[in-house]
């Protein structure tokens, strides 16, 4: 007899208050001054032959490893869910609250990270608690928003938006119905930074997911819209930032239109074999910069500090503060004689069926989405980023090679040293060897 699956969802609010510290911006010089639309969570639940899988979103810029994991074991302790079964996935938004991992978290909100945790678990406690019959399927369809800010002619800026990089112009969708046929669930996943709103929004706002999970749930009262950021290390939304909140509007009406027209023929699956895996990389770092390179960099950005704190201009003061911040953690690597170092990447697969997802925890560039579903034995393969953690940008060696705002001075504000290009081979044969085991039943 085929396995039995149940499914629950939940919703919860996380709007920050008025005040919080954004993120997503390093010239904001102060909190939000007002709230545009409401954040909130999502969670999925799903069990199918004594085996349980948990899905949860939320529309916030990332979570670093030590947020997310002590959630995940909260949750586990609570639900019974292994925490190696669990996806905490973000939207990315640029215009939610200050979360851990970046430069300038020290002005992070502790009450409301605590409050925000304890919200995390709430909601996923709920989606358990709400387990009934359903029915699951999987859905793609083509739609775009985005825009590849990397260039692809050597005479074209590092940054920039030359409209002819790789993309991943699809929405994927994981549909969940009842047995009344009724949809409950719509997980998708698109690849395009929330950046819609620039750095001089100061209204909290869940961007264009915000707005493509409402139009979802305009036409289908009784779903759970729940985004979960693509692969979108360097994809933009908008050709240039700031944008509007009518762009918002209309992108998140792009996407959730796709959403909406895959929940209507996303066929159940027959097979709902549920199972998990997960690995961790170690990716090679590049050796930090020579001592007197470092000096000197010091001492120039220390003048370009003092201008800046002279002329009053507090957000490049800030930046300023930042890069220095950084040069001296460098510093003191490169006077320890610090080299061969690696950062982790933690990646989990959540297997459903004949289709797998697969999450990577860091602002991934998106030409690895594609290789990894190229590369795997399932029918279909779905890679979100910004899951289970945040370790900053994860470019590809061709990446690497060029250099630019997601290779190297991105790390001014994620800190540590930049990546070396041996990560890419590394990253796609670990998730490769990992899939194959669980397609196989290892």
């Amino acid at each position: 007899m085929p396995a039995q699956l149940r499914a629950g969802t939940a919703v919860i609010d996380v709007t920050p208050p008025v005040g919080t510290f954004m993120a997503g911006y390093a010239a904001r010089t102060h909190g939000s001054v007002g709230i545009h639309d409401p954040l909130r969570a999502e969670a999925l639940a799903l069990e199918a032959d004594g085996v349980r899988l948990l899905l949860l979103t939320c529309d916030a810029i990332s979570f670093n490893y030590e947020f997310v994991n002590a959630v995940r074991r909260r949750i586990e302790a609570t639900t019974g869910i292994p925490a190696g079964h669990q996806f905490v996935s973000n939207t990315h938004t640029h215009s939610g609250p200050l979360t851990r991992g970046v430069l300038g978290d020290d002005q992070a909100d502790e009450h409301y990270l605590a409050v925000l945790a304890s919200k995390l678990v709430s909601v996923a406690q709920m989606a358990v608690a709400e387990t009934r019959p359903a029915a699951v399927g999987f859905a793609r369809r083509e739609a775009c928003v985005g825009y590849n800010r990397r260039e692809m002619a050597p005479d074209e800026p590092l940054r920039g938006v030359p409209l002819r990089g790789p993309l991943a112009p699809w929405v994927d969708v994981l549909a969940v119905r009842d047995e009344a046929g009724e949809s409950r669930a719509a997980w998708f996943s698109h690849a395009a930074h929330a950046v819609v709103l620039g750095g001089d929004n100061y209204l909290i706002s869940a961007d264009w997911p915000g707005a493509a999970k409402a139009t979802v749930e305009a036409v289908h009262a009784s779903c759970v819209a729940m985004f979960a950021q693509g692969c979108c290390g360097d994809i933009n939304a908008v050709r240039s930032c700031p944008g509007t909140f009518d762009e918002v509007v209309s992108r998140g009406r792009t996407i959730g239109a796709a959403v909406i027209s895959a929940l209507e023929d996303a066929e159940p699956l027959s097979d709902v074999t549920l199972a998990a895996a997960s690995r961790t990389i170690e990716m090679p770092l590049q050796d930090p910069p020579p001592e007197d390179d470092l000096l000197a960099e010091l001492e120039a950005l220390g003048e370009e500090h003092e201008k800046a704190a002279t002329a009053g201009d507090a957000a490049q003061e800030q930046t300023m503060r930042w890069r220095i911040m950084r040069r001296e953690q460098f510093l003191g690597l490169a006077r320890a004689g610090a080299g061969g170092l690696t950062r982790p990447l933690n990646v989990t697969a959540l297997r459903v069926g004949p289709a797998v997802i697969v999450g990577l925890p860091g602002e991934v560039l998106v030409e690895y989405a594609h290789w990894i579903e190229r590369d795997s034995p399932f029918a279909r393969t779905i890679v979100p980023a910004y899951t289970n953690g945040m370790v900053g940008y994860v470019a590809t060696a061709s990446a690497i090679a060029r250099g630019g705002y997601e290779v190297h001075s991105s790390f001014d504000y994620y800190g540590g040293l930049p990546l070396r290009g041996e990560v890419e081979p590394l990253i796609l044969s670990g998730v490769a060897e990992m899939l194959t085991s669980l397609y196989d039943g290892r």
